[in-house]
């Protein structure tokens, strides 16, 4: 996802000639004037997030950031948070939020394609039955244990037509590997089960299956997370008013040092 930079051309942007204390102060008003700009474009960024969003996590809301101007690099830098010590950043799975197009993969399904157990060219969406968290997402803690089962029972060579005292081993071993339930994937309709991942729940007197995840094809977004367009109307709106008080400041403040 590209950076945003928060460039300056004070004779551009103000349409007049600068005297000459306020030649020697533009670098500074120009650093001040960038910073403070390019903060207020980060919090509108997330103000548009929580509106637009049905209960983002605070990873999407605080996706945005930004890098300071200084006096060696007269530009601040805005940008969609790239990097996360778990799961998938942001510039990712923000991406077609920003620009359209198509949802890239998640991590797990990512690695559900690579087992071959689910299709390039679908995702996969919660269930019906699926646990969810505050923010409508299956917690990370249960697709951890999803595909750890479902790896064990590759591993264990399980296919549609094992028999019941091999499922029974399967599931013990699985059990021992993962806890919880028995998580298997449909990838052809069976029945009322569409593709996707399934739970099933074992009781004293039979079995009940649950849905977790369900196989769709791929969607193509429209562009709804405008940040370019945010970032432009805030610029218009607040460079022009940050640089001309910063400057203003900094002059006054060279007259009062006796520097002018």
């Amino acid at each position: 996802m590209s950076v945003m930079q928060i460039e300056v051309d004070a004779d551009d942007m103000l349409g007049r000639q600068f005297s000459e204390l306020e030649k020697k102060n533009l670098d500074f008003a120009i650093v001040q004037a960038s910073n403070k700009t390019a903060f207020e474009v980060r919090e509108s960024w997330k103000r548009a997030a929580v509106k637009m969003f049905d209960r983002p996590t605070p990873l999407t809301v605080n996706a945005a950031l930004y890098r300071k101007a200084t006096k060696q690099k007269l530009y601040a830098e805005i940008f969609i948070r790239d990097d996360v010590s778990k799961g998938t950043p942001p510039a990712q799975y923000l991406r077609a939020q920003v620009e359209g197009g198509e949802r890239r993969p998640k991590g797990m399904e990512r690695l559900l394609m690579s087992a071959e157990l689910m299709p390039r060219d679908q995702f996969a969406v919660p269930g019906k039955d699926a646990p969810r968290d505050q923010y409508g997402n299956v917690p990370s803690g249960q697709v951890r244990r999803i595909l750890s089962q479902l790896r064990a029972g590759l591993e264990a060579g399980y296919t549609s037509n094992e028999t019941d005292e091999g499922r029974a081993r399967r599931l013990k071993r699985q059990r021992k590997r993962g806890g919880g339930g028995s998580f298997f994937v449909v990838q052809q309709q069976r029945g009322r089960l569409r593709p996707g991942i399934y739970e099933r729940i074992e009781f004293a007197q039979g079995s009940a299956v649950r849905a977790m995840f369900i196989f769709v094809r791929a969607a193509v977004y429209n562009r709804r997370y405008d940040i370019f367009g945010i970032a432009e109307k805030e610029w218009n709106r607040l460079m022009p008013f940050f640089f001309e008080r910063e400057l203003a400041n900094a002059v006054e403040t060279s007259i009062l040092r006796g520097r002018a």
